[in-house]
């Protein structure tokens, strides 16, 4: 006869107070693909912490980040899980989040001596995987992604140096160049940098004068305007534009106040173009710079 649900649970909880982290991790995995709740997701977590299964650990955390973000031992819960698989750049990302400065202080020394730590350890390989981020460029988008990632795991003074060189390398992908820009923002960056944007042109901007991508004003009317035009008249479609939305907005900072002049007619416009009508008419500007992100969407989609 088969074990319920609950029945397995309980198992996975009395291995987990036996110190039995591996079964625990296994068992509590078969109760969370049928019951995905944050309590179930924290027992989850923990076992596969417990049993050195950290990055497997982080993954499952990511399910219910925003919640992990407000609830400060689930916050440090998954800052040291960051920090056990040694991505000290999300880590200083995560740790800068906490409204407490006492906190964050400490969080931050954690991270530096993880980082000594692992220069320590495994300078050689910090050095490769430095030296392929600098030249990012070489590869292909897809490449580029990969060595970016690798790159979280770099100390973050060296991932900062590397990535403000490639805020002007004109041949790192346009969103690879908008992400790193984002990256170093929230890294707590001060301070004047400058970057290349989609219109191939060199800008400088002050990291601290502008707002985050996804908390722009400009970003929030896009949403509001395709909640006003689709809502949950179409799922499929209100998913794929909002993604969209995403990615355009990500390509546009820090420049979206000077890009997007009318949002309710950028929204139209991608509307139309999902449902493959006659585009509307778009000031003459704006649609110079939606011809320029939809140009670089197209390059995505054909890495």
């Amino acid at each position: 006869m088969e074990k319920t649900l609950i029945e397995i649970k309980d198992q996975a909880e009395a291995e987990f107070n036996q110190e039995h982290y591996h079964q625990a991790a296994g068992l509590f995995v078969t109760v969370y693909q049928e019951e995905q709740t944050l309590t179930l997701n924290r027992q989850l977590v923990l076992a596969l912490k417990e049993d050195q299964q950290y990055q497997l650990a982080k993954d499952y955390a990511s399910d219910f980040l925003s919640d992990y973000a407000q609830h400060e031992n689930l916050f440090l819960l998954y800052f040291d899980l960051l920090l056990q698989i040694q991505n000290f750049v999300s880590a200083q990302q995560w740790a800068l989040q906490s409204p407490n400065q006492e906190l964050i202080e400490g969080l931050l020394v954690q991270i530096r001596d993880g980082e000594r730590k692992a220069e320590n350890q495994q300078g050689q390989t910090l050095k490769t995987i430095a030296q392929h981020f600098y030249h990012l460029s070489d590869e292909s988008m897809v490449a580029q992604q990969e060595r970016y990632q690798q790159a979280l795991h770099l100390p973050v003074a060296t991932f900062v140096t590397g990535a403000k060189f490639l805020l002007v390398d004109p041949f790192a992908s346009p969103l690879m160049r908008s992400t790193l820009l984002s990256d170093l923002q929230e890294l707590g960056e001060t301070g004047v940098v400058t970057y290349q944007w989609l219109d191939q042109e060199r800008h400088q901007i002050d990291l601290q004068a502008i707002s985050p991508v996804f908390t722009n004003q400009i970003f929030q009317k896009l949403v509001a305007a395709l909640d006003d035009q689709v809502g949950q008249e179409d799922p499929i479609a209100y998913q794929a534009l909002f993604d969209q939305l995403r990615l355009e907005a990500m390509l546009l900072f820090p420049r979206l106040e000077e890009s997007i002049l009318d949002a309710m007619a950028w929204v139209d416009a991608d509307l139309s173009a999902f449902y493959q009508e006659q585009a509307p008419e778009e000031e003459t500007k704006q649609k110079q710079v939606h011809d320029l992100v939809l140009q670089a969407l197209a390059e995505l989609a054909g890495q």
